[in-house]
């Protein structure tokens, strides 16, 4: 198994976090007994896959494994019962940005269909934009047990998982 480590990724320590609070350490202690390969960014452990250096991945991102799979590697990407860690990608504009319309504009665009749209079809990722329409097979994100994201709490708790998980996979 391969597994990124939250001291290095923001997607990871906010899926750590979530793995942590809805299933318990006691899930991650059993984790950290069976040899895992530590890697740094949550786009390590689909490379690892790809290049056959481990079969299953115990985090990462999704979307890598569903381009990795259009490419005809032999991948699969399984949800667990027990829920998904949800990480989401939120965007704004600084108060103080030097170019605020240029920016808003920006925004207006990241959120339009058009760009909703690119983002599920190229960058294999979900949208919960309501005209956004998924690939034929893909699973929509209403279809998926997702844990609760919570910013403040990762913020909150980031120091205690980077120290208790480097402690318990002895990395």
């Amino acid at each position: 198994m391969v597994k990124a480590h939250p001291a290095y990724s923001g997607t990871v320590m906010t899926a750590t976090f979530q793995i942590a609070r809805d299933l318990g350490w006691g899930y991650l202690e059993k984790l950290a007994k069976q040899r895992i390969m530590q890697v740094q960014s949550s786009t390590d452990p689909p490379k690892k896959l790809a290049l056959g250096e481990r079969a299953v991945m115990a985090d990462g991102n999704a979307y890598n494994v569903i381009q990795l799979k259009e490419q005809g590697q032999p991948v699969e990407v399984i949800y667990p019962a027990e829920g998904t860690p949800l990480t989401t990608g939120p965007s704004g504009v600084f108060k103080s940005a030097p170019n605020p319309n240029a920016a808003r504009l920006f925004q207006n665009w990241l959120h339009s269909l058009e760009a909703q749209q690119l983002l599920v079809d190229f960058a294999r990722q979900h949208s919960v934009h309501a005209l956004v329409k998924a690939k034929p097979g893909d699973r929509k994100l209403s279809e998926i047990k997702l844990m609760k994201d919570d910013p403040a709490g990762v913020e909150k708790m980031s120091e205690e998982i980077k120290t208790r998980y480097s402690k318990m996979f002895g990395v």
